[in-house]
């Protein structure tokens, strides 16, 4: 009985033990992954099956080196090189499983997704314009993770083909075809491709199709940061300003650089360079620089310059196939929307709370205010004004303004993967004055001091995995562009809500099928009349109500 007794202390000295937490990429356990530790001489050595808080452990293992493979259903194949078990010692490896729905994380179809987490990071302060300010490990979490852990990426080619339609939309209208490819390096870099084919009514004879290509690279330094390249190229032969033109084309390269300087600092670079064509070719440069400090483990501080709305921070890149917006001038040359914005914000988190407040300046070349009604080629020309047919809506151009405000907002953590928000801002906004005449809608309107306030739910909930954005933001009826311009995002306008769900439907669906939902200014509010020059009475809003939807298959 002794020299049993101490054979199996020596067995248990001498072996090797291996455990963890299998998660996905929005830091919700998975139960029911398969998890198997393989050797390459002999094949897979042991399973295990994670529980319902995402746990498994193998016990009794030879030391060694092995390789790690989790599969589950709906989850991209997870494989983990080079772990080490050494002799007594119980190794920790937590697993990130990847989601077949997600394959497209950082440069993604919907415009929208920049408030929904792509990451595995307990929690992530933010601005209140929803942009990300410094992501960090919450220290009351304590999960260890080994060292053969550390540093790994998992080397995955992932895509997505895509079939959408939709109705209100500038320049998004018809039926659109679109294909992603992302590629995940072993390093951490990462490359995507993303194509759309639209089928555009004219006015011609036949459709003419729309074309969007879109190619990004982004390459992470050793020090924590990462240089991005994204550059796009846009075709839509249905927008017209009355001329005799092909239509609208924009060629945008952008370039960020972040840099990371211990825990306390983040430098946050980059310029928008963007050509845009109707009858005429405009060229323009548009930088941004952005500078954010820890001074406590719970605070965050940040200042923001930025030439341009569509390109704030290295994050915005997420969303870079920006919704259309363009006015000409009277040769038709689109005008140059750059302007300046200056913005001080601190944010501070409060247990499961993230409180964010800011003050900011800016000065903005014109307003662009949406509608909805079509024109005849010359009034679109008397108005200065872009029209697209197929969805029957235009752009035209208000007066430029200067603006100064504060922002408020709150954030609310429901679950992991599922936040609410509510927000507040003070600022100048273009308000109607009565009568509006499209040839003269500068006397028509005048900047005035605004307040708005929206409420918010956004994220994933686990269950179901379903993708989730509802949203109500309130100003004055009689206001045409949104206050704070520059935080508030393109399409957020009263009721809003966007969805995503993966359908389950066993062997009649092919598997990684989804289906998206988007309605914007849902119950068609803040719409007011307008004279056209041919005598016809219009509406404008501040976002025209749009409604899209669609199927995607991942692979």
């Amino acid at each position: 009985m002794l020299l049993a007794g101490a054979g199996r202390v020596f067995a248990l000295q001498s072996a090797a033990i291996i455990s963890g937490t299998v998660r996905d990429a929005y830091g919700t356990p998975q139960m029911g992954a398969l998890i198997e530790l393989m050797r390459a001489d002999e094949g897979t050595v042991a399973t295990a099956v994670s529980d319902g808080r995402g746990r498994y452990i193998m016990l009794m293992i030879a030391p060694g080196r092995y390789q790690l493979r989790a599969t589950a259903a709906f989850f991209v194949p997870l494989l983990r090189n080079d772990v080490r078990l050494r002799a007594g010692v119980q190794s920790v490896v937590n697993l990130t499983m990847s989601n077949l729905f997600d394959a497209d994380n950082w440069l993604p179809t919907q415009r929208r997704r920049a408030d929904e987490p792509v990451d595995d990071w307990k929690w992530t302060l933010r601005s209140t314009a929803s942009r990300p300010l410094l992501r960090l490990i919450d220290p009351d979490d304590g999960t260890p993770v080994s060292s053969s852990a550390e540093g790994v990426h998992q080397v995955s080619s992932q895509g997505r083909i895509m079939l959408s339609n939709g109705d209100g939309v500038f320049g998004e209208g018809g039926l659109h075809q679109a294909l992603v490819l992302n590629r995940t390096m072993e390093d951490g870099d990462g490359a995507v491709l993303r194509a759309d084919v639209g089928d555009m009514q004219t006015g011609r004879s036949s459709p003419q199709p729309s074309l969007a290509v879109i190619t990004g690279y982004e390459r992470r330094t050793p020090l924590g940061g990462s240089t991005r390249l994204v550059s796009s190229f846009q075709s839509h032969p249905e927008l017209t300003d009355g001329g005799a033109t092909s239509g609208f084309q924009v060629l945008r390269l952008a370039s960020t650089q972040q840099f990371v300087l211990g825990d306390a600092f983040l430098i946050d670079v980059g310029t928008l360079m963007e050509a845009e064509r109707l009858e005429a070719t405009r060229i323009q440069a548009e930088p941004f620089v952005r500078l954010t400090a820890r001074p406590g483990n719970n605070v965050v501080l940040e200042y923001r310059y930025a030439a341009g709305r569509e390109l704030q921070s290295s994050e915005d890149l997420d969303q870079l196939q920006p919704a259309l917006a363009v006015v000409p001038d009277a040769n038709g040359r689109p005008l140059s929307d750059a302007g300046m914005h200056q913005e001080l914000s601190v944010s501070r988190k409060m247990g499961s709370r993230v409180l964010s407040g800011s003050i900011y300046v800016d000065s903005i070349s014109y307003g662009a205010i949406g509608g909805s009604g079509l024109m005849n080629n010359s009034s679109l020309q008397l108005a200065n004004a872009v029209a697209d047919p197929t969805t029957g809506t235009f752009d035209v151009a208000g007066p430029g303004y200067s603006a100064r405000g504060v922002s408020v907002s709150l954030m609310q953590t429901l679950t992991p993967a599922l936040s609410a928000w509510v927000e507040y801002d003070l600022g100048t906004a273009l308000r109607s004055d009565g009568d509006l005449v499209m040839t003269n809608l500068a006397a028509g309107m005048t900047p005035q001091t605004e307040t708005a306030a929206s409420v918010a739910l956004r994220g994933r909930i686990a269950r179901s995995g379903t993708a989730l954005r509802v949203e109500y933001r309130w100003q004055p009826v009689d206001t045409l562009t949104q206050v704070n311009a520059y935080n508030a995002m393109p399409e957020e306008a009263y009721l809003t809500f966007y969805v995503r769900q993966r359908l389950w439907c066993g062997s009649l669906l092919p598997q990684g099928l989804d289906a998206v939902v988007e309605a914007t200014n849902l119950l068609e509010q803040g719409y007011q009349p307008v004279l056209s020059p041919d005598g016809q009475t219009l509406a404008l809003a501040q976002v025209p109500r749009a409604i899209q939807g669609g199927l995607a298959f991942n692979f």
